[in-house]
């Protein structure tokens, strides 16, 4: 065998793995359309339909993964997205939407009494419930859940109630006249101090006065507390369930001591 054939037998198989190496690469670009991206549109407060169009013209997919239900936002109309408005996606790639959904989600009610006061504003949190007041009466149980209102009303468990709705929870003086220490509100903002005052088994009184708001509404959650009655006091308290009334401002206020 001369050596130009010695030499062909070589460079053939070569020659063939380059080609096919080749041809992969080009076959993988196209598949993956290496350099082909889209723009992910911002489809927040579009139904579904318009969503699904406007994707559908960049060469998009649309699929709802979940619902969630706001009053602050249209009814049916897209709430969150992903891929997020503005990142950029291969064609064809599916956008996951989440909705708005036309009626809140209906629950059972749950069975909290007997429970303590931290285990039924637990159960209520995670079932997606609020807590609309806390009132207190006379049971030798101190803070144990006697009844559970809606709406003024008892309402029984296993009640259908909308995911989102206010329970007011009827709790236990305990039999020893106790009182409950007044936390010093001074300085937190609205909801904070409204938390404080719900942990505490108290409730909000008057917000007498709104300074810094001039002749037009103001908004009470940028609002903070500069004053309070009955104010804190070492060894004095008010009974469970009482009322503090709070004073806010939208100034700026002094550090405490």
């Amino acid at each position: 065998m001369t050596a130009g054939k010695r030499f062909l037998l070589i460079l053939a198989p070569l020659a063939v793995a380059a080609l096919l190496v080749l041809a992969a690469w080009i076959w993988l670009g196209i598949y993956t359309r290496h350099d082909a991206q889209v723009e992910v549109p911002d489809l927040r407060t579009l139904p579904y339909d318009e969503a699904a169009g406007t994707l559908g013209k960049l060469g998009l997919r649309a699929e709802v993964i979940d619902s969630v239900y706001n009053d602050d936002v249209p009814k049916g109309t897209v709430v969150d997205q992903d891929p997020k408005a503005s990142h950029f996606v291969k064609p064809d790639r599916t956008v996951y939407l989440v909705m708005n959904a036309m009626q809140p989600k209906m629950l059972n009610m749950p069975d909290l009494v007997s429970l303590s006061k931290r285990q039924a504003v637990s159960m209520l949190e995670i079932l997606g419930l609020k807590v609309a007041g806390i009132q207190y009466k006379p049971d030798p149980c101190l803070d144990c859940v006697v009844a559970q209102l809606y709406n003024d009303a008892p309402i029984a468990p296993d009640t259908r109630i909308r995911k989102g709705e206010g329970i007011t929870l009827v709790l236990g003086q305990g039999q020893k006249g106790e009182q409950i220490p007044v936390p010093d509100l001074r300085g937190l903002g609205f909801e904070e101090m409204k938390a404080v005052l719900g942990l505490a088994g108290l409730n909000l009184g008057l917000v007498v006065k709104l300074e810094g708001c001039g002749n037009t509404g103001c908004d009470t959650a940028l609002a903070k507390v500069f004053r309070q009655f009955p104010a804190p006091s070492p060894g004095e308290g008010i009974s469970p369930g009482g009322m503090v009334d709070v004073w806010l401002t939208l100034d700026s206020i002094p550090a405490l001591p």
